[in-house]
């Protein structure tokens, strides 16, 4: 398999996740159906095979990194509050607090920071820059050592929890692995133990097996970034097929949306854009432009 359906894969496996999870949002997972409809059912008033806040921060992270020959957080935080702008119809609330304040001129990564200092660390751990980083673990899959300072960077853009930031560097260091071609056991072994030392590491290890069996992820804390990695890292373990995984992923119930994309980031990454479920990529809506933007990031991969 080339290294270009592994980079497509993962990107428009995030979307799909996304797609797929976005009309269960934040239900309990005895409240769901089984088996969860595909991509049949709208999102706040969308048509069905539509994306949320996730797919869209990916997008903005995609172009950004092709536009600019790798990762640029000031063109990233533009991208981003352009966005804002557009009134889409779903923001994550503290991403939306650093966005607002960066809209007015403020540094981006200072308002995170403030923002974190205001809500406290309970509160202040949310998923909202893990669900949307596979695209900067592709850019720099033959560039992985350079990941251990561009993941939290990028995920202190809006989220400067340690926990954030360690949920971010495992998902890309994996994502990157796979896209080099390494097996998924090696590229989830190999990135839990890259962040083993850092803050949430131990405990992100523990989810990995834990997440939505012993430990419930459909409660009030639900959007906990260490929940989301767990589980996208639970399901490329597995060994089940993308449908198969992503569908068990969403019937978990909680943030059923960022943990699908999550997790089908990392799955399209291990087994490439043709194992994706061709039905729903015919209902998932801008599927071409995101795969052009997928394409898009192809030599950044290939780069040494």
């Amino acid at each position: 398999m080339e290294v270009t359906d592994r980079v497509v894969g993962s990107c428009l496996g995030l979307a799909l996740g996304d797609a797929l999870g976005a009309p269960f949002e934040f239900l309990r997972g005895v409240n769901l159906p089984h088996p969860i409809p595909a991509l049949e059912r709208p999102w706040m008033d969308q048509p069905p095979g539509s994306t949320t806040d996730d797919t869209a921060l990916a997008r903005n992270l995609m172009r950004s990194l092709a536009a600019c020959g790798g990762f640029d957080p000031d063109d990233l935080v533009r991208r981003h509050v352009e966005w804002l702008a557009s009134d889409p119809p779903d923001v994550g609330s503290l991403t939306g607090r650093v966005l607002r304040r960066a809209a007015r001129g403020e540094d981006a990564r200072e308002a995170a920071r403030a923002v974190w200092e205001q809500r406290g660390p309970e509160v202040s751990a949310g998923n909202g820059s893990v669900m949307y980083c596979a695209p900067l673990g592709l850019a720099y899959a033959n560039r992985p050592g350079e990941l251990d300072e561009l993941a939290p960077e990028l995920s202190a853009i809006t989220h400067v929890d340690g926990r954030c930031r360690t949920a971010v560097l495992a998902v890309t260091l994996a994502v990157a692995a796979l896209a080099r071609g390494e097996p998924a056991e090696a590229a989830a072994t190999g990135a839990l133990t890259a962040v083993a030392d850092l803050e949430g590491g131990e405990e992100l290890e523990f989810l990995v097996q834990a997440a939505g069996r012993v430990r419930p992820i459909d409660g009030p804390d639900q959007g906990f970034c260490l929940f989301t990695a767990g589980v996208g890292f639970q399901a490329l373990l597995e060994g089940g097929d993308v449908e198969t995984e992503l569908r068990r992923v969403v019937g978990l119930g909680g943030d059923t949306d960022t943990n699908a994309a999550v997790a089908g980031s990392l799955l399209g990454a291990r087994d490439g854009v043709g194992a994706l479920p061709r039905r729903w990529l015919e209902r998932l809506r801008d599927r071409d432009a995101i795969e052009a933007e997928a394409r898009a990031l192809v030599p950044l991969a290939e780069r040494t």
